[in-house]
């Protein structure tokens, strides 16, 4: 059974780790090396483990009412509370991805509140989102139970700035003692130059590195946003340019270029710009609700000295969508020693059901991480 070829491969794992002394911490280990498994071994929990619900329900805060997910262990076994963010995915909190996590940190302990983040389908983060986040942290601190009380908050993808924006909240601020985030990014700018142009760059590099970027991901991002056009014309063939070109990457544009309004002309010259250095300049003579939802995906205008949290990144270096050296700028721009990165090879951005064996062993460190922080809930 594929199963069991997994758990082999998973124990071959923690067998390097003890060789590395990893397997020595003081708690967590077990708990680390069954999510390990259990992302090997796919979508159906393992053999003998514990029974999760997953409840939709909805709660209220200060007037404000919300909808979301709760999971949680049959048994109410529960060590600490895990806000579980929906990347950006047309199926939110739905998403199979994040189900998967969600059943399997439930599983080791964590009681996993997922909030719905209504417009995160259509890559929008709204201003509401970090409020929304930060309702579901007091939902954690008011029905966790007393004897388990750390709140940490896991994002994915896009999902990490809001859920930076929303540890910053005072109201909860104190109450967040971790983030952990897979495939996140520190500068909206920065990725979207890397749609474009392929380059990037480290916070300590001076020059650009190149790597080919999905060549979706522009379209995608622009397709999402065509709502924020005032004129209908430019929003109609801007949306044929989005389904020609993720229908075939060389599809024909000219001819509906030729149609373009001002605004249409100012989108579809960043699109087709491939000067890294140009990007600032194409951005800001996009028009004012674009140029407000970027800075709404970014984090590079915030001052993170107050963040009381500590940060856990995970990252592919091979990541296709978001390069890995935003992961690296969010951890420099953090208080010194307050970060962690684990770099991956061979993850698909941000779907960890895609987890190799290789990436397995790397990813020990952060399974650890995440699994000490529920222990010292107790």
């Amino acid at each position: 059974m594929i199963w069991l070829r997994r758990i082999a491969l998973a124990l071959a794992v923690l067998a390097g780790a003890m060789g590395l002394g990893w397997a020595m911490t003081p708690a967590g280990t077990g708990s680390a090396l069954w999510v390990i498994v259990s992302l090997l071994a796919g979508r159906e929990p393992l053999p003998f483990a514990p029974a999760v619900d997953q409840r939709r329900t909805e709660w209220t805060v200060e007037g404000r009412t919300r909808q979301g997910d709760i999971w949680l262990r049959q048994d109410g076994w529960e060590r600490a509370s895990l806000i579980l963010v929906p990347g950006a995915s047309k199926a939110g909190r739905d998403d199979s991805r994040l189900m998967l996590m969600a059943r399997l940190l439930a599983e080791t302990g964590f009681r996993v509140i997922v909030p719905e983040l209504p417009g995160m389908e259509k890559l929008h983060v709204l201003p509401d989102h970090p409020r929304a986040i930060a309702d579901a942290v007091r939902v954690a601190t008011d029905r966790i139970d007393p004897a388990a009380r750390q709140v940490g908050i896991g994002a994915v993808s896009y999902s990490l700035v809001p859920s930076i924006r929303a540890a910053l909240e005072p109201d909860i601020a104190a109450d967040v003692q971790g983030i952990f985030a897979l495939g996140g990014f520190y500068d909206a700018e920065a990725v979207i130059r890397f749609f474009t142009t392929g380059a990037y760059r480290g916070p300590l590099d001076e020059s650009w590195q190149f790597q080919p970027p999905n060549a979706g991901g522009i379209w995608v991002f622009l397709d999402a946003n065509l709502d924020r056009l005032s004129d209908p014309a430019d929003r109609g063939l801007l949306g044929i340019m989005a389904q020609r070109r993720l229908t075939d990457p060389s599809a024909p544009l000219d001819d509906l270029a030729a149609g373009l309004g001002p605004e249409g002309r100012a989108l579809f010259g960043l699109i087709r710009n491939d000067d890294p250095d140009a990007v600032g300049e194409f951005i800001a003579a996009l028009p004012a609700p674009l140029r407000e939802a970027i800075a709404a995906l970014s984090l590079a205008d915030l001052d993170l000295s107050g963040l009381s949290a500590s940060v856990t990144l995970v990252h592919s270096r091979h990541d296709g969508t978001v390069p890995y050296t935003e992961s690296e700028s969010l951890i420099e721009a953090l208080p010194p020693g307050q970060g962690h990165l684990v770099l991956l090879d061979d993850l698909s951005h941000a779907d960890i059901g895609s987890l190799s064996v290789k990436d397995a062993f790397s990813l020990w460190g952060a399974a650890l991480r995440l699994m000490q922080f529920r222990q010292d809930a107790g």
